[in-house]
């Protein structure tokens, strides 16, 4: 038996059939930095889920990553007894085209779309798909192709690629660990909490496991940082978290790993704790200050965060505009409250009634869907796709994208934001006796030029006058604890500047899209991740 996976085809921002030149298949550039033009940093990922089923489903399995439309028809004329397609909503039309493809050439193979995409009403007469998988698809594909669907969970080795950082050009690995996937906070508006069922599916049940995994993606890529993706609400297993901040402090290991964690869950531990588990960013749904939410109840957002930065744990943090508390007259006494907790990115999504949720089956029952707005234009950062009794679409958008602008030339480009919460952290490590602390601490020391030259580099590129006494500032805060740029660091940021002018310049001319690589992985019937 022989399945194939695939994500949806390329080119992705442009505005075309398939794709809009808004909808960017990056988080940064995407969500939380499109607007800091040569500042965002730019990062491309795999398709997780799909790497996860091959991995765990005993048969021959292909997953093909950003594929060109020609390039995805050439691996279906292989001959595949399955295709299984991921895809978010707004590759909507590009899925159907690919299901229509394996119609075509291949009509005995069964075709099964997975990812968010599955939750569009009528999806399977839609695309003429033969299963359409909501939830959790390891399980899924293993009982639809004979298999037990329970499972000894394997991880395969996945992770985002940095391409490009203030203009730069590079190919930096960040290995990815999935350790669970949703969250179980109930939230109306949220994708991943009810696609998953509502529930926070564990993956790795210990932090046993955790630290194993990154032991051998050490040992494999000499990596000591990680990205946890796809678990939505790392803290909400406090057990499991205390237990791998304990085989960080038995090992002394400098591991450091990004992931999400609701307010009410940080809260029961200490900044240092979480430190001291790896923890060095941290996604927070702040939401709104009109319509708390049951996981924000009683939670002092900006201690919480300077806390936090005190431990060198940079926050993301996300807001939602267009609520219907939401008015013209109090919307930016909502947006200002977010930066007033100045964390180190911001997401201002519009709200986003996604197929599957209370707050779509709500907004449908009440008429409120624009349902003459296409599924390409569904992604909440150009206009939203429902009516608002005060804002209309145009004006939904100048916000947003005021609300971005003011974050940037208030607070300063992310990075600069980042390099300082770091030095912060890495003052507070210094000062313990914590040994994952101070051997990260010791490795920012032998790295601290690369965070002063780049320092010095945003602040030359900063073309308004404002935004650099903003840079500015962040530097003079940063030197305070590392020291002044020196010389030798002043040169490395000319020669920087000069490579991110030069990519500003072309970006102004011709576009600033990167279209991600496409990568072709096999994991045979008997696949296990090699030390």
């Amino acid at each position: 038996m022989r399945l194939l996976l695939s994500g949806p085809f390329k080119p992705f921002a442009v505005d075309d059939l398939y794709s809009r030149k808004e909808s960017i298949p990056e988080l940064f550039h995407n969500q939380l930095t499109h607007f800091q033009g040569i500042y965002s940093p730019r990062k491309h990922y795999p398709t997780y889920g799909l790497h996860l089923i091959a991995a765990n489903t005993p048969v021959d399995a292909t997953v093909l990553d950003w594929p060109t439309f020609p390039r995805f028809l050439r691996e279906l004329d292989r001959g595949y007894d399955y295709v299984g397609i991921g895809s978010i909503v707004p590759n909507f039309q590009k899925v159907k085209r690919m299901t229509e493809a394996v119609r075509r050439r291949s009509p005995q193979t069964k075709i099964v779309v997975g990812g968010f995409c599955a939750t569009i009403p009528n999806l399977a007469e839609l695309v003429g798909a033969d299963y359409v998988c909501v939830g959790e698809g390891i399980s899924f594909m293993r009982e639809l192709l004979g298999f037990p669907p329970e499972f000894d969970f394997v991880h395969p080795d996945v992770g985002d690629v940095s391409v490009q950082v203030l203009g730069i050009p590079m190919r930096s690995y960040l290995p990815s660990i999935v350790t669970s996937l949703g969250c179980n906070r109930g939230c109306d508006f949220c994708s991943p909490t009810h696609f998953f069922g509502r529930r926070h599916l564990t993956l790795m049940r210990t932090g046993r496991q955790i630290f194993d995994e990154m032991r051998r993606l050490e040992k494999k890529f000499g990596a000591t940082a990680f990205g946890l993706v796809g678990d939505d609400n790392f803290l909400a297993n406090p057990a499991r978290a205390r237990e791998l901040r304990d085989c960080l402090m038995a090992s002394g290991k400098p591991y450091a790993f990004g992931t999400c964690g609701s307010a009410d869950a940080i809260a029961k531990f200490e900044p240092r704790e979480l430190a001291e588990m790896g923890i060095d960013s941290i996604w927070i749904g702040r939401e709104s200050k009109f319509r708390p939410y049951h996981k924000n109840e009683g939670a002092d957002l900006k201690a919480l965060i300077a806390a936090l930065g005190e431990w060198g744990i940079r926050v993301i943090l996300s807001s939602i505009l267009l609520l219907d508390e939401h008015t013209p007259d109090n919307i930016w006494e909502d947006i200002d409250e977010h930066l007033g907790c100045r964390p180190t990115f911001s997401q201002f999504s519009h709200l986003s009634p996604a197929p599957g949720t209370p707050l779509w089956a709500q907004m449908e029952a009440d008429g409120r869907l624009l349902n003459s707005i296409p599924y390409e234009e569904c992604h909440a950062f150009k206009q939203p796709w429902f009516v608002h009794p005060r804002f209309s679409l145009l004006e939904a958008e100048r916000l947003q994208r005021d609300a971005y602008l003011r974050d940037f030339y208030t607070l300063g480009p992310s990075l600069a934001r980042l390099i300082v919460t770091t030095a912060r952290g890495m003052k507070s490590f210094a000062r313990t006796d914590s040994p994952p602390l101070l051997a990260r601490a010791r490795r920012f020391e032998r790295r601290k030029w690369f965070y002063k030259s780049a320092m010095y580099d945003m602040e030359l590129l900063a073309e308004d006058p404002g935004l650099r006494g903003v840079v500015r500032e962040l530097r003079e805060e940063m030197e305070a604890i590392v020291g002044p740029v020196n010389g030798f660091e002043k040169i490395v940021a000319a020669g920087a500047y000069t490579l991110g002018s030069a990519t500003r310049a072309y970006q102004r001319v011709f576009s600033d899209v990167l279209q991600p690589r496409t990568t072709v992985t096999h994991y045979p019937a008997d696949w296990k991740p090699r030390p």
